[in-house]
């Protein structure tokens, strides 16, 4: 680390644990559709979620309580989700969105299917149904303050790690006015098919949002191998230097957690290319936001 780091940012004051086990809220499905297939037994899905009363702010996390018990007999315990929704509070605000992965696994060894408790229960719901929140959860994945949101922007996610992500293009680009700073969105899947939310990024066609692509099965690197949200930033060094190396550029992940080892040694790369020590990264550590799992 840095012999005087830098303070981070200052970012709003918000609500956490409002709704608790104890005091849970409930929440109305008001749409529910799917936004990638990948084959009859895993999917992506968009789930609006009327919560009005949860004052919660975009980059906050909810709660999500499955109906029935464990195999202990005991309650299922809350599984956290990002929010994928602008602020609760703004006008234009569509309710709580939740972007889900249906988890299930299978055996190759048995054929055994296991499915995942909570992914499950919210890709099953239907319109009208009920859904147990807890929450807002979470403090540091969020935008700066209103006075100190005029700033670049370097967003990476990998597939459902998107969510938090769409909350935040809203806020810039729909509600900051005279926003003109750069916004980078690196965006790392499988393959074309599986870019969630693929044509609504697209559609923010200010001359400062630039949307960059990595899809692994697809694309190759430099070297020939597989194309990861790393090698964007080594192989648009041109882009990526000058942004990493302002101190007002706040970089966020969110995602697999493999990726941050991958982005931080690529940003040593360049920074050691460029003359500016051999950990640079951990020099940033007052601007890097991450929530990978």
């Amino acid at each position: 680390m840095a012999d005087n780091p830098a303070k981070e940012f200052p970012r709003p004051t918000v609500e956490v644990n409002t709704y608790k086990k104890a005091n849970t809220l409930t929440a109305k499905v008001l749409e529910t559709r799917v936004l990638y297939r990948e084959d009859d037994m895993n999917d992506v899905r968009h789930i609006v979620l009327d919560a009005k009363p949860m004052n919660y702010f975009d980059g906050q996390s909810v709660g999500v309580i499955p109906p029935g018990l464990n195999e202990k007999e005991k309650p299922h315990a809350v599984r956290l989700y990002s929010i994928a929704s602008l602020e609760a509070n703004k006008e234009g605000s569509e309710n709580l969105v939740l972007c889900v992965k249906r988890d299930n696994t299978v055996d190759p060894q048995t054929g055994t299917v296991y499915k995942g408790v909570a992914s499950n229960y919210l890709c099953d719901l239907k319109v009208g149904d009920e859904v147990t929140l807890t929450g807002p959860a979470g403090r540091k994945f969020l935008l700066p303050l209103p006075e100190e949101i005029h700033r670049p922007y370097i967003f990476v996610a990998t597939g459902t790690g998107i969510a938090p992500f769409r909350g935040f293009m809203q806020r810039l680009f729909r509600h900051t006015p005279n926003f003109a700073s750069p916004v980078h969105l690196l965006f790392g899947v499988k393959k074309e098919a599986e870019l969630l939310y693929d044509e609504e990024f697209r559609e923010y066609n200010a001359p400062h949002f630039f949307y960059h692509k990595a899809l692994s099965r697809e694309m190759k690197n430099s070297a020939g191998g597989r194309y990861y949200v790393s090698d964007i930033f080594t192989e648009k060094a041109d882009i990526f230097w000058p942004l990493i190396r302002d101190e007002r550029t706040i970089l966020y992940m969110c995602g697999l957690k493999g990726m941050e080892e991958g982005i931080g040694r690529a940003i040593n790369e360049l920074a050691k290319a460029n003359g500016a020590g051999e950990d640079f990264y951990a020099s940033m550590e007052h601007r890097v936001i991450d929530e990978v799992y």
